[in-house]
């Protein structure tokens, strides 16, 4: 908004933010409100959420993270995590954390879900579990999807146009799922 730039958005692809747990952590999904509780320092072991009796550690993205914002706006209603909540500076190390920690839980885009598991999501108590997919992105049950999008100075031309229009097209929204997000 700046000398009177008004960034034109594209959406591109959809990103499903996930909790992830250790493989061996037996908790298969949580509702919105046990994330919450948990994330801000309410719900402190597993064994009240179907998991082991263990303490439960957070971890999660730094503050100037995009994930970050998404998940405190959305899980947290905007209230603050909890302080004993590790921040990392990518999903990466917080997947690579939640892989060598039994009692550990962490989130970020289903790109990044290696060596981990993902928990389904409930958005309340009763409700079926879901974890993300394209289907459950484009019907809107998964509770944690967004959109990733492009900005661009002004409307698209030239090659800027034609490349917002491959990225668009069935071979550019391929590659979006083959890196591990869902299509527009």
């Amino acid at each position: 908004l700046e000398r009177g730039v008004y960034p034109v958005p594209f959406a591109v692809a959809y990103d499903c933010i996930v909790p992830v747990v250790h493989p061996e952590n037996p908790a298969k999904d949580l509702t919105m409100a046990q994330l919450k509780a948990i994330y801000m320092g309410e719900i402190k072991n597993w064994k009240e959420v179907g998991g082991p009796d263990l303490r439960i550690n957070l971890y999660g993205r730094e503050n100037s993270s995009g994930t970050y914002a998404f998940f405190k706006e959305v899980v947290l209603g905007g209230a603050d995590y909890a302080p004993h909540c590790q921040t990392l500076p990518g999903t990466a190390a917080v997947v690579n954390a939640v892989a060598q920690d039994a009692a550990g839980i962490g989130y970020g885009g289903t790109a990044y879900a290696k060596g981990i598991r993902e928990c389904a999501v409930r958005r309340h108590a009763g409700e079926p579990a879901v974890l993300p997919s394209a289907e459950a992105v484009k019907d809107g049950s998964y509770p944690l999807s967004r959109h990733l999008f492009f900005y661009l100075r002004k409307s698209p031309q030239g090659d800027a146009k034609k490349f917002v229009d491959w990225v668009l097209s069935p071979q550019g929204q391929s590659l979006v799922t083959e890196v591990g997000y869902f299509p527009v």
